[in-house]
């Protein structure tokens, strides 16, 4: 939680830069549309969202940008959105599979615990200085 914290602190902190270098972005964006020649097969960088929170979601940021014709085939990954979308889901996937993996540690972590912190009272229980106690304690919880 503090590290988040600490990001959303520096995210702040950065944010008026961050804007002014969006907008630099967007307009060079605006630029290379007006110049753009469809036969070049080059994608065009789309424009990214103003808002921090839209910006967070934005998936164009992961795409990769051509700079230069490509003799080659476009790679399926950049130029169908449906890979794009599978590789993302594959991807979404493994993040699940590994939180999984460490929500089951964490839970066998916890049962170890409790079983040490059981084990500990049921041995406290019956040392021989514990049993006034526990007879007393038995007898004002009847009392009450």
């Amino acid at each position: 939680m503090k590290l988040h914290q600490q990001t959303c602190k520096a995210i702040t902190k950065c944010q008026p830069a961050l804007m002014s270098t969006i907008h630099k972005f967007n307009s060079y964006c605006e630029r290379l549309a007006e110049l753009y020649d469809m036969s070049s097969g080059i994608p065009l960088p789309s424009l990214l969202p103003m808002k921090l929170a839209e910006l967070r979601n934005d998936q164009t940021l992961l795409e990769d940008v051509w700079i230069s014709p490509s003799a080659r085939e476009i790679p399926q990954w950049l130029e169908d959105v449906d890979v794009r979308e599978g590789i993302r889901a594959v991807l979404k996937t493994d993040q699940c599979h590994e939180e999984q993996r460490r929500l089951g540690t964490e839970a066998d972590n916890m049962c170890r615990w409790f079983g040490r912190e059981l084990c500990a009272i049921e041995l406290a229980m019956r040392q021989p200085e514990s049993k006034s106690k526990h007879n007393l304690s038995l007898s004002v919880t009847n009392a009450i």
